[in-house]
C-alpha cells in the first residue's frame, strides 16, 4: 500500500533489502515430517513442504528452559554467514516418539510435534501452551498467517518464516531499541540497524531479533539478516517472524520475562560491567567546534562549581574536519593533547573521545587504505563511497572489518588515541553497510550490515581492554550480543518533550532486550532545550543506568539559569549518593541477566496496569523512577504492589500500590520514590565516582514498620567485585545490624522514625543512628 507520509519517502542510508515473492503461490509451508533420530540430544526430522521441497528440522535442548529449532531446506546454497549465539552443549532431554508425534521433555518445558499435518506446541511448567498458527484463513480461504516453511523470492532465494497463536491479552517486548512504545503488540518490526534520524520513528540504531512475551516465553533468532516480526499486526490472533537466511536457527525459551532474559544471557554472553567511574556523570562539549582552551574552561567550571563529573567527552572536532576517522588530534585546536590529558587526569577527569569507522576521501590515509583493499566494495569490485553526513562532511568509505589488514591498521589508530590519554571511546555510526556491499570474507552487505556494529565494537572494546584495562565502549549501534561492550546510548533525539518520552521508551525496550547499561543525550541532541525541559531530562538522565550531558549546543547545567542549575545539581548529588545502590544493582544485572532499569512488565507480567505503565521503571529493586515528560510538573504514576514514599520526605504517608496516582513535583524535586521496608546502601555525595572502594556508606532503612518481621537485607558490591551482606533487625527501639563480608565504615539511618529513642549496634558495637526525616542526598 502506498503512503503519503513524508517519513516513508525520506532517504535513509543502507535500507534493508526488499523481499518480493516470486508470485501468488510462492508460500510453501511444511506439511509433514518423519523421525530420523530421537534421543537425549533431541530429535532430527525430515520435513516436506506443500510443494514437495525436502528439508531437515533439528530440535535440540539448549538449556533446561530452552529448545533450539533449526530448519534447513535441501539444495540451498550456503553463503558466508555468522552465528551470534553460542548455545550451551551440556543440556539434555527425554525424547519419545510414535508414528504420529515426537515429544521433547526438558526440566521446564515440553515441545510436542505432530508429524502430519505438521504442527508444534510448547508447554511450560505451569501448563501454559504456545501453539503454532498454521491454517488461519479469511472468508476467501486465503491464509492470514505465515506457517513454518519458506517463501520463494523473485530472485530465487528462499525466506523462512513461522507463526504462533497470540492470545487476546498477550503483550510483546524487546527487539532492541524501540521508540514507538514498550509494548509492541499491533506493530510490524524490522530488525535492521539504521541511522534512525531522530527518536520518534520506527527505525532503530540498536536492534536484535529477541522477543519476549508476557505469556511466559521468548524467541531468539540466530541471524544477522533483516529478521522481521509481525506482532498481531496482520492477524490479531497470531504473530509471525520472517528470516531471509538460508538456515532458520532460533531458540524457544520458557519462563518469566526475567527468566527469559537470563536465557538470553546464557545464549549470548553476559553484559560487560562498566568501571565504577563510568557511573558518575559524563559532560560533553557537544557536536561543535572545540579546542583545548574550551575543554580546560569546561573542566575549570565543573570543578569550581563542584558539579559531579567523572568523564569529559570531546566530540567530533578533536580531529581535523574531513579526517574524522583518522584517530589523530587536530594539533591546531589541540596543540598538546598529551599535556591536556595529563592536566585533566590531575583534576580527576577521565577523557572520552568520539570516533567512527568511516574514512573520508580527504583523509591523508584514504589512498593507503584504498590501495590495500581495506574498504568495503560494491558488487562490481569498486570501493563503496557515499555521503553519511548529510553534506556536513566529505564522502566517506567504510572500513572492511572482515579484512585482517584493515583490522590491524584500525586497531593501531585506536591504540594510539587511547595511549595519548583517552580512557574510553564513543563508537558512533556503524549502521551504514549497504545491502549490496561485498566484504573481504565473501559476506554480502545483507549479512554484514547488522553484524558490523559487533565487529566494530569488538575491536574497540578489545583494544581498550589492552590499553586501559577495561572493555567499555559508549556505542550507538548494536546487534544481538552487544551487551558485551557495556554502554549504549539511544541516538539523536530533538530537544522536545515528545523526544524525552520516546527516549525513555527506547531505553526500557533495550532493558528488555538484554542491554542493562544504556544512556541518552540529556537535553536532547538537536536544538536547545528550554530550562524546564532540560531540568526534567536531567532528572531522568541522572536516574538512568548511565548519565551523559550532550547536544549540538551547550548542555552545561549552569547555562540554563540559577533555578534550573540548582535543580540539576540536586539531581546529580542524588545520583552520587545512590552510587553504592546503583553499583550493586549493576553487578547483579550482569550476574542475573536482568536489567538495571526494570520496566514494570518485567516483574508484573500478569498485571494489566503494568503493561500500560511504560514511562516509568524501577532502578534496581527498590527505587521507582517516573520521569516528567510534559511541562507543568504533574503526571500519573503506577505504583507497584507495596508501599512507596517520596525520597524527599520519608515521614509522609506512603502511597500503597498497585494503584495509579497523580503526582505533582516541584522543579527541584526528582521523580523518585523509595520502597517502604527497603534497606538502601548510600554514601555521602561527592564530585566523582572514581575507582576507589567506598570509604563510608550509610544503610538507610526506609519505614521499617512496613515490614511485619521488621527485618531487612541489603547487598553491597564494590569495585573489586566482593560482596557484603548487611542484615538489619528492629526489636522495639533496638536496631541490630549484622554484616557478612568486607564492609567500609557503616553509618545507620532510619529517616523519620517516630517510636522511642533508637539504640543501635553494628556487629555488637554500639553505633549512632540518624533519624532525621530527610536523608542527606
Amino acid at each position: 500500500m502506498s503512503s503519503l507520509h513524508p517519513r516513508d519517502h525520506a532517504p535513509f542510508v543502507a535500507p534493508p533489502p526488499a523481499l518480493t515473492p516470486a508470485g501468488p503461490s510462492a508460500l510453501d509451508p511444511v506439511v509433514a515430517a518423519s523421525v530420523v533420530h530421537a534421543g537425549e540430544d533431541g530429535a532430527v526430522l525430515d520435513v516436506r513442504t506443500a510443494a514437495g521441497r525436502a528439508g531437515t528440522l533439528s530440535l535440540r535442548p539448549a538449556t533446561a528452559k530452552c529448545v533450539r529449532v533449526t530448519l534447513r531446506m535441501a539444495g540451498v546454497a550456503t553463503a558466508p554467514r555468522a552465528s551470534v549465539v553460542t548455545a550451551p552443549t551440556d543440556a539434555g532431554c527425554t525424547t519419545t516418539h510414535s508414528p504420529d508425534a515426537v515429544v521433547l521433555r526438558l526440566d521446564a518445558l515440553r515441545l510436542s510435534v505432530r508429524l502430519a499435518p505438521f504442527t508444534m506446541e510448547l508447554t511450560d511448567r505451569h501448563g501454559r501452551v504456545l501453539r503454532q498458527a498454521t491454517d488461519a484463513r479469511d472468508p476467501d480461504d486465503a491464509l492470514t498467517v505465515l506457517p513454518m516453511g519458506v517463501t520463494e523470492l523473485a530472485d530465487g532465494r528462499l525466506v523462512h518464516h513461522d507463526s504462533w497463536i497470540a492470545e487476546p491479552d498477550e503483550h510483546f517486548y524487546g527487539l532492541g531499541e524501540r521508540f514507538t512504545g514498550l509494548d509492541l503488540r499491533g506493530q510490524r518490526v524490522e530488525c535492521w540497524v539504521e541511522d534512525a534520524k531522530g527518536s520518534t520513528g520506527t527505525r532503530s540504531y540498536l536492534a536484535s531479533p529477541f522477543l519476549i512475551s508476557s505469556r511466559g516465553y521468548a524467541v531468539l533468532v540466530d541471524t544477522t539478516t533483516a529478521a522481521s516480526f509481525d506482532l498481531a499486526h496482520s492477524n490479531t490472533g497470531a504473530w509471525s517472524m520472517t528470516v531471509p537466511d538460508e538456515v532458520f536457527d532460533h531458540y524457544l525459551i520458557s519462563g518469566s520475562p526475567a527468566e527469559c532474559l537470563a536465557g538470553y544471557r546464557d545464549l549470548t554472553g553476559p553484559a560487560l560491567l562498566p568501571p565504577k567511574w563510568a557511573f558518575g556523570p559524563w559532560i560533553s562539549g557537544g557536536f561543535r567546534k572545540d579546542t583545548a582552551a574550551d575543554v580546560r574552561e569546561r573542566a575549570r567550571q565543573v570543578r569550581e562549581r563542584r558539579f559531579p563529573c567523572d568523564v569529559l567527552h570531546i566530540d567530533t572536532y578533536w580531529q581535523r574536519h574531513g579526517s574524522w576517522s583518522d584517530m589523530e588530534w587536530d594539533t591546531e585546536a589541540f596543540p598538546d593533547p598529551r599535556g591536556l590529558a595529563e592536566e585533566l587526569t590531575g583534576q580527576g577527569f577521565r577523557i572520552s573521545l568520539w570516533m567512527n569507522p568511516c574514512i573520508g576521501i580527504d583523509s591523508p590515509y584514504y589512498d593507503t587504505v584504498d590501495r590495500n583493499g581495506w574498504f568495503l566494495h560494491t558488487s562490481s569490485g569498486e570501493t563503496w563511497c557515499g555521503q553519511l553526513w548529510g553534506g556536513h562532511h566529505p564522502d566517506t568509505a567504510l572500513l572492511d572489518l572482515t579484512h585482517p589488514g584493515a583490522v590491524d591498521w584500525f586497531r593501531e589508530r585506536i591504540r594510539l588515541a587511547l595511549a595519548a590519554g583517552a580512557s574510553v571511546l564513543k563508537t558512533d555510526f556503524g549502521e551504514a553497510v549497504p545491502a549490496d556491499a561485498v566484504a573481504h570474507n565473501g559476506m554480502t552487505g545483507e549479512r554484514l550490515h547488522n553484524l558490523y556494529p559487533l565487529l566494530y565494537n569488538d575491536l574497540v572494546s578489545a583494544t581498550t581492554r589492552t590499553v586501559s584495562g577495561h572493555g567499555l565502549t559508549w556505542g550507538r549501534s548494536s546487534w544481538t550480543g552487544g551487551q558485551r561492550h557495556g554502554a549504549k546510548w539511544t541516538g539523536d533525539p530533538d530537544a522536545r518533550w515528545q523526544d524525552l518520552a520516546s527516549t525513555l521508551r527506547a531505553g526500557l525496550s533495550l532493558s528488555l532486550t538484554g542491554h542493562p547499561f544504556w544512556s541518552h543525550d540529556i537535553g536532547g541532541f538537536h536544538g536547545t532545550p528550554e530550562a524546564e525541559l532540560f531540568v526534567r531530562w536531567a532528572q531522568f538522565g541522572l536516574l538512568s543506568p548511565l548519565s551523559r550531558f550532550h547536544g549540538m549546543t551547550s548542555r552545561l547545567p549552569w547555562d540554563f539559569g540559577e533555578e534550573a542549575y540548582a535543580a540539576v545539581l540536586h539531581a546529580a548529588r542524588l545520583r552520587m549518593s545512590l552510587l553504592p545502590h546503583l553499583r550493586t544493582a549493576a553487578a547483579e544485572a550482569v550476574r542475573t541477566g536482568e536489567p538495571l532499569a526494570r520496566p514494570m512488565p518485567l516483574d508484573h507480567p500478569d498485571r494489566p496496569d503494568a503493561h500500560t505503565a511504560d514511562l516509568q521503571y524501577l532502578l534496581g529493586p527498590d527505587l521507582l523512577v517516573a520521569p516528567l515528560f510534559a511541562p507543568g510538573g504533574r503526571r500519573w504514576v503506577w505504583f507497584p504492589p507495596g508501599e512507596w514514599l517520596p525520597y524527599s520526605d520519608a515521614t509522609l504517608r506512603p502511597v500503597t500500590g498497585p494503584a495509579w496516582h497523580q503526582v505533582e513535583l516541584p522543579l527541584a524535586t526528582a521523580p523518585l520514590w523509595l520502597r517502604a521496608g527497603a534497606l538502601l546502601v548510600t554514601t555521602s555525595p561527592s564530585e566523582r565516582a572514581g575507582s576507589a572502594p567506598f570509604g563510608e556508606v550509610t544503610a538507610v532503612w526506609v519505614r521499617p514498620q512496613s515490614q511485619p518481621s521488621r527485618t531487612a537485607r541489603a547487598l553491597l558490591r564494590d569495585e573489586d567485585g566482593t560482596g557484603t551482606v548487611i542484615t538489619a533487625r528492629l526489636t522495639g527501639n533496638r536496631l541490630t545490624v549484622r554484616t557478612q563480608g568486607p564492609v567500609p565504615r557503616l553509618r545507620l539511618a532510619v529517616p523519620g522514625f517516630t517510636g522511642e529513642a533508637l539504640t543501635a549496634e553494628v556487629d555488637d558495637v554500639p553505633t549512632e543512628v540518624d533519624v532525621r526525616p530527610v536523608p542527606e542526598w
